[in-house]
């Protein structure tokens, strides 16, 4: 229920006229609001006092660019965004209809196919977060709203900086959120290792609250709820025995033991498998157009699965498509002289399973410049005991993932050190992860926990100090194998099951009492098992691109290939139905999930078309034509992030960045 506007509200944000408050927490509030054209929105505006952290805005930025890549399947679509506002500001579609709880509140628990359709329609939503990098954090019955009758899943998108862990919330509000909250989100200790298993184990949870009109954990006092999260089973008897058993896996108190979305996707959909009633046309389609997008769900082929409990032992021979889950790679093909016009979208790519990213590290960008971590002729890491460095945009990896990267030894106390499925914390030596450490003469896998390494396994092996060598560490759901210049050096079980993905950091370690020094070149770090790079790193091309960074001082750019479709393309691509808001619009972005860092070329163009859309605006490739210095350039506008662009590379550096206007 909207709340009149205070007398200390705005009367805008941006272009959006506020009319109401439709909710507040703790970094900010939600406003009900008019967009320019007429149609209503919600507004979601960052306090004021955090708008003033710069870190709060990189990573405000960079939680945007990956909402924004989220497809509305069952959630709340991400219409704009303003980082650079006064205020930050996230748009979202505003869902107009009763949420979860106030339907069960006012018609009791769910049952056939309502119920049916809560479960399908919030593992849409999930499967569509998850497959964009995104994970929910706070999702419970209020977030879930119904909108023609179909679910919906909202506030999304804003992740670590905007999540109330509810313990520093309104007394009313603990129980709520709190009973929706997974055994790991417990311990402030792992609480920063958060994966898309959080969002599963609060699937479980809501689904159950909908079928039984309460949660599955629920006690008088939010210390009761944490102690049954963390001891009791979930009470889960008034569910079918289909749904039973799958809120029982997804309840499961280890995460590594709880299914993913896609997972629970593929059983309620999947031919042949025991269901639930037929489900609306409209949720049929969007739930088939999450599967297939996360490579799950097929009616011809078979795909086998490792066992997870017996919810989906008994899906293991169901019919489900053999691709791989995630963000699809589009393959760019080197150009000898870049096309006059080119089309706005590629050929089909081989699907890539989640995000990549390649920087040579030549210069400061991905990777970021600390005290510990600089730039000479490489990545320079230096530490007495432990130094790593992380990539600014805290890309979270799954659990199959390459890393593929130079590196020297600067004495004979350094050790090259790779931390992966690292949790976030503010402290990167502190991360809980696994680390592979190559020494001279030695190698090492092992796992760190709380400070404290045990090692797997270890290997001698012919490094030296001075000479840089190729790593290659590939990771699947069970094991790690590390090689050193072309030679298997080291292989080891990954058995820690709070470590089931995160972040990959690069540093030194110390072996003896001297200072180590370790220098780093050409990283790519992939999900999956993929070789080689993009060929416009050292080629020619011309592109479409989302451009994350343009530092044209520094000489330096990040860019992530993308399409920009027709909305009605981009519709019939994602099954979406015509009604949709993405089908209206002239030109959608398709974001490959891949960053990339390219030099920029000594003599750059940048071409704009705001100051003259008549007479510098390509109708063909909607790209400006009209050279502007880049101060120009990169004026602030209320355009989305990453910015759209048509990028010429020459020699593996950018030589031109021309605006594409998407409106």
């Amino acid at each position: 229920m909207a709340d009149p506007l205070r007398t200390t509200d705005p009367p805008f944000v941006g272009p959006y006229r506020l009319l109401s408050r439709l909710g507040e927490g703790g970094m900010g509030s939600v406003f009900l609001a008019e967009a320019p054209g007429g149609r209503l929105v919600a507004v979601k505006v960052i306090r004021a006092e955090y708008a003033h952290e710069e870190h709060f805005r990189a990573r405000f930025r960079s939680e945007v660019s990956r909402a924004r890549q989220v497809p509305p399947f069952c959630t709340a679509e991400v219409l704009d965004a303003d980082p650079d506002h006064a205020t930050p500001y996230l748009v979202v579609e505003y869902v107009d209809g009763p949420t979860l709880s106030e339907v069960v509140a006012e018609n009791g628990p769910l049952t056939g196919g309502s119920l049916h359709g809560v479960a399908v329609g919030v593992a849409t939503a999930l499967a569509a977060i998850h497959g964009a990098g995104v994970i929910h954090r706070d999702l419970k019955p209020r977030n879930v709203l119904f909108a023609l009758g179909q679910p919906k899943v909202i506030d999304f998108g804003i992740a670590r900086p905007l999540e109330p862990t509810s313990f520093h919330t309104r007394a009313e509000e603990v129980v709520g959120t709190l009973a929706y909250m997974a055994p790991e989100r417990l311990d402030p200790d792992t609480d920063w290792q958060l994966t898309p298993a959080v969002d599963v184990f609060a699937w479980g949870a809501v689904v159950a609250y909908a079928g039984n009109g309460r949660t599955p954990f629920g006690g008088d006092t939010p210390a009761v709820t944490a102690a049954r999260i963390l001891t009791q089973p979930p009470r889960v008897e008034n569910l079918p025995p289909y749904l039973a058993e799958m809120v029982d896996a997804a309840l499961d108190k280890q995460p590594g033991n709880r299914p993913t979305a896609a997972e629970l996707l593929d059983r309620l959909l999947v031919t042949g498998a025991p269901s639930g009633p037929p489900l609306p046309a409209p949720l049929q389609r969007s739930a088939e157009a999450a599967a297939q997008q996360s490579g799950r769900f097929a009616t011809t082929s078979s795909r086998r699965r490792r066992p997870r409990r017996s919810v989906l032992l008994a899906a293991a021979g169901a019919t489900v498509l053999a691709a791989l889950a995630g963000v699809g790679f589009r393959t760019l093909s080197p150009a000898a002289a870049p096309a006059p016009a080119p089309a706005l979208s590629s050929a089909a790519p081989p699907v890539v399973p989640g995000p990549s990213i390649f920087d040579p590290l030549r210069k400061e960008s991905i990777f970021q410049k600390t005290g510990s971590c600089t730039y000479r002729n490489g990545l320079r890491v230096e530490a007495a005991k432990a130094s790593m460095c992380a990539p600014y945009t805290d890309t979270v990896f799954p659990s199959s993932q390459s890393i593929a990267v130079k590196a020297t030894l600067g004495n004979a106390q350094s050790c090259a050190a790779i931390s992966f499925r690292a949790e976030n914390k503010e402290n990167d030596e502190d991360a809980d992860g696994y680390r592979a450490a190559v020494c001279p003469g030695v190698v090492r896998l092992a796992s760190v926990i709380d400070g404290l390494e045990t090692v797997i396994a270890t290997a001698r092996v012919a490094t030296t100090t001075g000479t840089a060598h190729d790593l290659r560490l590939v990771a699947d759901d069970q094991q790690a194998t590390l090689t050193v210049d072309g030679k298997q050096a080291v292989r080891g079980p990954l058995t820690e099951s709070s470590l089931t993905g995160g972040r990959v950091l690069l540093g030194a370690v110390s072996a003896g009492a001297g200072r180590a020094v370790v220098t780093f070149t050409d990283a790519q770090l992939r999900s999956g098992d993929a070789t080689g790079v993009p060929a416009f790193m050292t080629g020619d091309a011309q592109l479409t691109a989302g451009m994350h960074m343009l530092y044209d001082r520094g000489r330096v750019a990040i860019l992530e290939p993308a399409e920009y479709v027709t909305g009605t393309e981009y519709c019939e691509r994602f099954a979406l139905p015509p009604t949709s808001p993405q089908c209206a619009k002239k030109l959608v972005p398709v974001n490959s999930g891949t960053r990339v860092s390219l030099p920029i070329a000594a003599e750059p163009r940048y071409l704009d078309y705001r100051h003259d859309p008549a007479q510098c605006l390509d109708p063909k490739t909607h790209a400006g034509t009209c050279a502007v210095s880049f101060d120009t350039y990169v004026t602030v506008s209320s355009e989305i992030s990453p910015r759209p662009s048509l990028v010429t590379i020459r020699n593996g550096q950018v030589a031109t960045v021309a605006r594409v206007d998407l409106e």
